[in-house]
């Protein structure tokens, strides 16, 4: 997702040996559950000075922070994707996201301020989630529920950052090491499963492409971190697998719903808008141990 201009030049593939039988299910007695969001009460979401202690963090970690800096937008969409969403604060007025008992939905819609400088003039307003600031997890399975707008120019994502490194106060990124869960770019029965390594300081893409039918209803998503193997899971059966070679730092999650871009192009007249990536729950375990080599066809 950090990206896209990468993901054209991805090596859309099989996995060929790695991968174990077709389908396996994923065994969760070997898992102890450490996080979860089901969202039966409003979210809670961070903000440095009127909620730290929040769950939800709405920007990313680089760049400026405060949402009334000049400059604050740029934690706010990924300019090296020529993305055009602006992703909005709710603590600061622009609130992105739409709550009801047992769901979150990220709206994605015209920019009602875009004639605000503080938002660089971005034509779409649409949001963000991570646990970057609450919580982070080593080796174990990430996993949520979600169901996807579908239309040109929409790319909902669900991935995982490893934890940046701190310098001097500031938070800097740790390496290239990314891996998204599940990308979408606003087609109806697929996604995208990809690991991004870190090869002398750039980011090398490894994808594939995952036949999904109707995203547009509610499906599980996860992936399995092991130190030797990861594993990606849609409802709880494998579907793709690479064994783990640099990504073995804590990791963050993420959840958010990008419009236009290199990848997915920008909408057109035909994208349907208000678009809604609605979040069932999100759920993270950690790996039990013993669970921490693998041979076969398990992790």
């Amino acid at each position: 997702m950090k990206a896209s201009v990468m993901l054209a030049g991805l090596l859309l593939m099989g996995c060929g040996g790695l991968r174990a039988e077709p389908g396996d299910p994923l065994d969760r007695g070997q898992l102890e559950l450490r996080f979860s969001e089901d969202f039966s009460q409003r979210p809670s979401f961070y903000h440095a000075e009127r909620n730290p202690n929040g769950r939800w963090k709405t920007n990313f970690f680089f760049s400026f922070q405060n949402t009334r800096h000049p400059r604050g937008w740029e934690s706010r969409t990924l300019r090296p994707n020529r993305e055009l969403e602006y992703y909005g604060d709710p603590n600061d007025g622009l609130n992105p996201f739409e709550w009801a008992p047992g769901q979150l939905a990220i709206v994605a819609r015209r920019n009602p301020a875009m004639r605000d400088p503080l938002t660089h003039g971005l034509p779409y307003l649409s949001g963000l989630i991570t646990t970057e600031k609450s919580f982070t997890l080593g080796y174990g399975y990430f996993e949520a529920r979600v169901t996807m707008p579908v239309g040109k120019g929409l790319w909902p994502a669900f991935w995982l950052l490893p934890v940046p490194d701190v310098r001097g106060g500031v938070p800097v990124s740790s390496g290239q090491q990314e891996l998204d869960i599940f990308e979408n770019i606003g087609r109806n029965g697929e996604i995208y499963a990809t690991l991004h390594h870190d090869v002398n300081g750039k980011k090398k893409g490894d994808g594939e492409r995952i036949a999904v039918e109707r995203v547009d209803q509610p499906h599980d998503y996860g992936v399995l971190v092991s130190p030797q193997w990861i594993i990606w899971y849609v409802d709880g059966r494998e579907v793709r697998r690479r064994l783990n070679t640099d990504y073995h730092r804590p990791s963050y999650m993420l959840l958010n719903l990008a419009v236009g871009g290199d990848w997915p192009g920008p909408p057109d007249a035909a994208t349907p808008f208000p678009a809604r990536m609605v979040i069932h729950w999100v759920r993270a375990w950690a790996l039990k141990p013993g669970l921490m080599g693998g041979k076969g066809g398990q992790p």
